[in-house]
């Protein structure tokens, strides 16, 4: 979508970077004995004091209601087989937050310092 020959080089760079990461994180888990030997991670965790409204669910940002393509990561059966994922619209959560005034000296500008 640009003709900005820095931008595809960083754009380029960035993607490497991505499969980098999803290959170093698919070698730790065949080095952990593989995903059927080693979930859930952490393993330290009870269980049963997870969230578990969340623990299958796609979390989507939509964009003129449109919804989140469909995919393995979003529905049928957990790799764990324990739930099955689903999509559900990402919602703010709790109260809208009450920030004080910015720290004199932080680097914000003087009207956020009142």
């Amino acid at each position: 979508m640009t003709d900005d020959p820095g931008m595809k080089d960083m754009l380029s760079f960035l993607v490497a970077r991505d499969t980098m990461h999803q290959q170093q994180w698919l070698a730790v888990i065949e080095e952990l004995g593989g995903y059927e030997g080693v979930l859930p991670i952490p393993n330290d965790f009870p269980q049963s004091q997870e969230n578990r409204g969340y623990s299958y669910a796609y979390l989507g940002f939509t964009v003129n209601g449109i919804q989140p393509p469909e995919g393995r990561w979003s529905q049928g059966p957990s790799l764990d087989g324990k739930d099955q994922f689903s999509i559900r619209p990402h919602a703010p959560q709790g109260e809208k937050p009450s920030l004080g005034p910015a720290r004199p000296g932080s680097g914000a500008q003087v009207q956020q310092e009142k």
